[in-house]
């Protein structure tokens, strides 16, 4: 493995870290949360892992996280599959160092805590149960064991390899937040060197090749779904370029950037915010289940054990010959997932949800844009930071209270409803001298979940919550209503003779009922692209604005620190044809774009 001083700085400093957070008789302390780790997570041992891979003095207050957590009852356990393939690795880590008796029961005695099921709610979790199937697995099963992994990752990856976590089978509506991408490659690049097979290592570099349509050089590789940009994807995707055998050269240094992106989240106390807002908005834009100890011990222990692996063995046979191709300039368009990257020569990186996504919390009391259709998710140009947040979750109230805060997705309120024009079936893409055009046509669904109305719908929604964990309210975002007689037409537009971006939204309404657009013209961007051109119309265009003044204007809680949201005040719909054209770029004048500089992929 090739000497890498910046992910050495980032093991070495998050190791020491976590071994500050060590108390005896508690085990890992959350100073965020100012508790111990929650103990329904996997802290705890993510926590012993990292430091069992550090000195012996580390090991000592890892030993005492391992054994705070043995100490717990068994009762407030939870995420088994991630506890115990944490104890795994730990077992192979300290079966390296010379383990003891005692620590060896420990190990046992864990292991006997984390039973594994055979079906889960997320993809993700069925997938990390599999892989630790296949670790622990006798040498005369481990073919089986893969053969099953491999099974599920056929299931579970669109025709370009995107990994899709929602539902368990796939048809053609399903999430593949990007987080979880990078987990499954992790983990399908940890199975590789448990079991060295031809199929397993195609899955695992299908994985790997994806990322085209999601990686920045600069060290990003989110703004999709939940957890984006968050650090325990960066953690899955910095621990399985390791074991992929992808090392930094002069040219491409794909762990470096991540690992420098994650320094400027260092916090005072050491650990890593969990996104790169942690130290403007803290915990504002993390799901509930995120807690600083957790992610940070998960990261840390993956990382140091993926190191030690490349280590101790040679890198599996039939990931000998891997390469890293996702920092190739072109568009690349995975059209099932509806995920799209403009990479060039010229530096723009720009990433575009297309088809629009089930959102994987369909709830009655929040809304959640993240996984939405026509929205620009991602942008950045040459060497700046990044121009664009990434869409949020947010609660009902607040939206009301603050229209602006859907971003790029147009609101609409119709008979007292909440509308999202976020889905789109049909989509094309347009390459020009001038432009590349992507055309979208859609409509809008119900934002969200509605009440059960009647007695029977009640009932079976008190089965389905206390016999069925929920299985039948995660489906019903498969089937949201939509709203009759109104259809839309987006057309984003990119330049090839400059850093431009512009818009041209259609919203057809033939209806006579009042239909309330809430926020026109909403935008989720830094004030780096300042030219503002924005028009709106009924029956023709007229223009509304041309700076960000004249806008409404609200601070989301995004993934990414500083860009606010904006949006003209709310407008109803006329009868006809409505349309709306907005346009952004920088003041900069940038080089042209020429057309053989990028290749389509769709």
């Amino acid at each position: 493995m090739t000497p890498n001083a910046a992910l050495d700085t980032l093991i070495d400093r998050l190791t020491a870290a976590l071994g500050e957070q060590i108390r005896p008789g508690i085990g890992l302390f959350d100073p965020l949360d100012e508790q111990p780790s929650p103990s329904d997570h996997y802290g705890h041992l993510c926590a012993a892992l990292a430091l069992a891979c550090g000195s012996e003095h580390d090991w000592r207050a890892g030993r005492q996280a391992l054994q705070a957590w043995l100490a717990l009852d068994t009762r407030r356990l939870g995420h088994l599959p991630f506890n115990r393939l944490a104890l795994l690795l730990l077992r192979i880590v300290l079966a390296e160092r010379g383990v003891d008796a005692a620590d060896e029961g420990m190990i046992e005695a864990g292991l006997a805590r984390c039973r594994l099921r055979r079906r889960y709610p997320s993809n993700n979790w069925s997938l990390l149960a599999q892989t630790c199937r296949l670790i622990e697995a006798p040498a005369d099963r481990r073919a089986l064991e893969s053969r099953r992994l491999c099974e599920l990752l056929e299931r579970w990856t669109t025709a370009k390899g995107g990994f899709i976590d929602f539902p368990v089978k796939p048809g053609k509506r399903f999430a593949t937040p990007l987080a979880y991408h990078h987990k499954a490659l992790y983990l399908a690049a940890l199975a590789c060197w448990f079991h060295d097979d031809a199929e397993l290592a195609r899955h695992a570099r299908r994985l790997l090749d994806w990322l085209v349509h999601c990686w920045d050089p600069a060290g990003y590789a989110g703004g999709f779904g939940r957890t984006t940009h968050g650090l325990f994807g960066d953690g899955c995707l910095i621990a399985g370029m390791m074991l992929m055998g992808i090392d930094d050269d002069e040219r491409r240094q794909p762990i470096a950037a991540l690992c420098r992106r994650l320094e400027a989240q260092r916090r005072p106390d050491g650990l890593l915010w969990l996104n790169p807002a942690g130290h403007e908005s803290g915990r504002a834009s993390w799901d509930s289940y995120m807690h600083l100890s957790v992610y940070n011990a998960w990261a840390a222990a993956i990382i140091s054990a993926a190191s030690r692996l490349r280590k101790a063995k040679d890198r599996p046979t039939h990931l000998i010959d891997t390469q890293w191709t996702a920092d190739r300039t072109g568009l690349f368009h995975d059209d099932q997932a509806g995920l799209l990257y403009l990479r060039t020569e010229q530096g723009l990186n720009a990433s575009l949800s297309t088809r629009g996504q089930p959102p994987q919390a369909y709830s009655r009391n929040e809304a959640d844009f993240r996984y939405a259709g026509g929205v620009l998710i991602h942008l950045r140009i040459g060497q700046g930071t990044p121009l664009v947040a990434p869409p949020i979750r947010t609660t009902r109230a607040a939206l009301l209270a603050s229209p602006v805060l859907a971003g790029w997705t147009p609101l609409l309120k119709a008979g007292g409803t909440l509308y999202s024009v976020d889905s789109f079936e049909d989509f094309r893409i347009f390459e020009s001298p001038e432009t590349w055009r992507i055309s979208l046509t859609g409509r809008a669904s119900e934002l969200f979940r509605p009440p059960p109305r009647t007695l029977w719908k009640r009932a079976v929604a008190t089965l389905d919550w206390r016999l069925l964990g929920g299985r039948l309210g995660r489906k019903a975002v498969l089937n949201r209503g939509t709203l009759d007689r109104l259809s839309a037409h987006l057309e984003i537009n990119f330049s090839r003779t400059g850093h431009a971006f512009a818009t041209r939204l259609n919203l057809d309404k033939e209806t006579q009922d009042q239909i309330e657009y809430l926020n026109p013209l909403g935008h989720l961007v830094d004030e780096g692209l300042t030219k503002y051109t924005t028009a709106s119309a009924g029956d023709g265009i007229r223009q509304e604005c041309e700076t960000p003044s004249a806008l409404l204007t609200s601070a989301p809680s995004s993934s990414l620190p500083g860009i606010p949201a904006r949006a003209m005040p709310a407008q109803a719909l006329a009868d006809s044809r409505n349309t709306w054209t907005f346009r952004l770029e920088t003041t900069e004048t940038p080089s042209p774009i020429s057309s053989p500089d990028c290749r389509t992929e769709c």
